[in-house]
């Protein structure tokens, strides 16, 4: 008498998830950083642009023909 070996497949959820899992601390903390990282961007940026800004008023203000 033969035996049968019934192949029983995975289902594709727990098949594609095995490869992808990142633990949610992972996410949130690298999230936490890029925050961080986005606000001292902003902080170092925003007073340059700001300051470039002032400059070329003054600039255009001191070389303009006053009649």
């Amino acid at each position: 008498m033969a035996i049968d070996q019934v192949v029983i497949y995975p289902s594709s959820k727990k098949v594609s998830r095995v490869g992808r899992y990142v633990p949610k601390w992972a996410i949130h903390s690298s999230a936490g950083v890029g925050v961080l990282v986005l606000v001292g961007l902003i902080k170092t940026l925003l007073p340059l642009i700001g300051m470039a800004f002032l400059l070329a008023l003054i600039w255009s203000q001191a070389t303009a023909n006053h009649r």
